[in-house]
């Protein structure tokens, strides 16, 4: 009779935690998925570089290069920060 008390009481916390935890497996598929992305940006990124190391570029070309870096650098850290903190942890 106790153990099923017991087991009763914790059936409440358990469908909390198990809420919970779905929760979290959403956000790390989101978190996944956002990785992939940032993983495509800097994937990118490396391909500009190199492609400016190798070549003799204006110096219109290398600010424009330089510009699309930059985007990319921004979205990364935006796409980052966006997804990297599970909102039920911040409290």
């Amino acid at each position: 009779m106790a153990e099923a008390k017991g087991r009763q009481g914790g059936g409440i916390i358990n469908r909390a935690n198990e809420e919970y935890l779905w929760q979290k497996l959403e956000w790390a598929k989101e978190r996944i998925s956002a990785l992939e992305k940032i993983e495509a940006k800097l994937y990118e990124k490396k391909i500009l570089a190199v492609y400016a190391k190798d070549n003799h570029l204006s110096n219109v070309e290398k600010q424009e290069i330089n510009t699309k870096i930059n985007k990319l650098r921004e979205e990364v850290t935006d796409m980052d920060d966006k997804s990297r903190t599970f909102w039920m942890d911040c409290h």
